[in-house]
């Protein structure tokens, strides 16, 4: 295996294990109650960005391995549900920041 290959396959491991800490913590920040509107809205934001650039960081290596590895169909498949699989996510951010301003704005 060369290695752009093998660190592409360490980048797609360091995503999956970073999200569930996010996750966590957006779990926290949620039953937070002595925190202001100004820093929940920041914090909602890093955490935000956060899953946003892990979106394109996974992107970015999907088609470096569909540019330079030849993959079954069934991969290809996988990759791209992978892929989708953030995006209700980084949704789900939205309505629990979009519940947050509601309650603490």
């Amino acid at each position: 295996m060369s290695n752009d290959i093998t660190i592409a396959l360490k980048l797609l491991q360091m995503i999956s294990l970073a999200i569930p800490p996010v996750a966590v913590l957006v779990k926290m920040l949620r039953k937070a109650e002595n925190i202001s509107w100004q820093t929940r809205q920041f914090s909602f934001a890093l955490a935000g960005g956060s899953i946003v650039m892990f979106l394109c960081g996974e992107a970015a290596v999907l088609v470096f391995f569909y540019q330079q590895v030849e993959l079954s169909p069934i991969i290809q498949i996988a990759m791209v549900f992978i892929m989708l699989a953030l995006v209700p996510f980084a949704l789900f951010m939205f309505v629990l920041y979009r519940e947050q301003q509601l309650n603490f704005a």
